[in-house]
């Protein structure tokens, strides 16, 4: 079941009949696209999603709500808003949910939208991280020594690992996300041993690594489109990530000092393994005990929180990828590496855990991830959502203690 909310769909198409923006997904990762879509006139983007959220509720888009976000229900919905859309459409993803339905399902959705994206063996390769660790050091690519875990069994390799290690999810899942961090970082082998038990028993398997030293602002990226011509790049760095070290990006600046480095680097090994076309990112830590980049993780398909930063910085990509998909001559780039993209409320929160302030470049111009003047509708969301998880669990705790307090009532002194 599908249908469109605020305004009919026909007003979305653009004024020149040109094909309309469609965004997979909402959530940050989709705030930044429609964002970065805006801010190149492609405006009002269709945000496709099966709930309320942040990316839906901007005023540069209109939302299209579908039952689903996966398989071939989802596709289903997805055909069926494409009915009215007389233009055409130009997928954008923000959700490896949907980004996996379409690419399952490519040869139903090609013939009604336009779309990058890899092959669908590459995609499903580079999605598993376990995968992707063993195609990078095939390739002899700078990565860490990896293992997968897959049984209380396998827990004996963890030995073989230098310490301190880290511990995430080969894939992302409902399971793992409900539970647990990102990633951890842990110091002793005992205390991986009992972290890993836990999640196989969520999950059924767990990537283990040797961490990478660094400090927090020691996270970089590689932001790539690939298409018909030449690739188009953006490089920036964290200055704080929520948890620091292992969480989501809090903020970030363009790093012109090492971008042909790593943009070098980023295509290499996307070429190497059979990318050629498509939004691609890799994350990397400068590691600081020689100097070097080695790879994080790569994205792979779907756009990056951080891809609103390269449009205000000049390096629109979601605009670039837009124009190929339409059949319209690119946008001309320049870089302006004088923007700050922040997390508003995450920077704070990881800024105090760092014991520090929430220090930025200086003459640099900051975009917050929610709040904008011109566009408050998410920023006024997001607070009411993060005050309501918090009195959620506040409730949690006091019934817990009340309940504690009751059954120890019958007890005898």
């Amino acid at each position: 079941m599908t249908g469109l909310q605020r305004k009919p769909l026909q007003q979305a198409v653009m004024l020149d009949d040109a094909p309309t923006a469609v965004v997979l997904g909402g959530g940050t990762n989709g705030l930044s696209l429609v964002r970065s879509l805006a801010h190149a006139g492609l405006r009002p983007v269709v945000v496709v999603d099966a709930k309320y959220d942040i990316a839906s509720i901007s005023r540069y888009a209109r939302r299209a709500v579908v039952s689903s976000l996966e398989g071939r229900e989802f596709i289903s919905g997805l055909l069926a808003l494409r009915a009215r859309m007389p233009h055409g459409g130009v997928l954008f993803f923000a959700d490896d949910r949907p980004l996996l339905a379409v690419s399952q399902h490519r040869a139903s959705v090609a013939p009604w939208f336009s779309f990058e994206l890899p092959s669908h063996e590459v995609l499903v390769d580079l999605t598993l991280k376990e995968r992707f660790f063993q195609l990078a050091q095939r390739g002899g690519f700078p990565v860490p020594a990896t293992h997968l875990v897959s049984s209380r069994g396998d827990l004996g390799v963890l030995q073989e690992l230098r310490l301190p290690l880290c511990v995430k999810p080969n894939s992302r899942s409902p399971a793992y996300d409900g539970t647990f961090q990102k990633a951890y970082r842990v110091e002793t082998l005992a205390e991986a041993q009992s972290l890993c038990a836990r999640v196989l028993d969520a999950v059924g398997e767990v990537i283990v690594q040797e961490w990478i030293e660094g400090t927090n602002d020691s996270i970089y990226f590689c932001l790539c489109y690939l298409g018909p011509g030449a690739p188009v790049c953006f490089t920036g760095r964290k200055g704080r990530s929520f948890p620091p070290q292992t969480g989501w990006t809090a903020s970030c600046w363009a790093a012109p000092e090492v971008a042909k480095e790593l943009e070098d680097l980023t295509i290499r090994f996307f070429r190497s393994v059979g990318l050629t076309n498509g939004f691609a990112s890799m994350e990397y830590k400068r590691d600081q005990r020689d100097g070097s980049f080695r790879f994080v993780e790569p994205t792979v398909g779907r756009t990056d929180l951080q891809v609103e930063l390269s449009a205000v910085c000049g390096i629109n990509l979601c605009h670039v990828g837009y124009c190929d998909a339409a059949g319209q001559a690119r946008p001309a780039l320049r870089l302006d590496p004088t923007h700050v993209w922040r997390d508003e409320f995450r920077d704070f929160l990881a800024a105090r855990m760092l014991g520090t302030d929430c220090t930025y470049p200086p003459q640099h111009r900051i975009h917050n991830a929610y709040w904008r003047w011109d566009d408050p509708a998410p920023a006024v969301l997001e607070v009411a959502r993060t005050a309501g998880h918090a009195l959620h669990r506040a409730v949690a705790r006091v019934l817990k203690a009340k309940s504690i307090s009751a059954s120890g009532q019958g007890i005898p002194g």
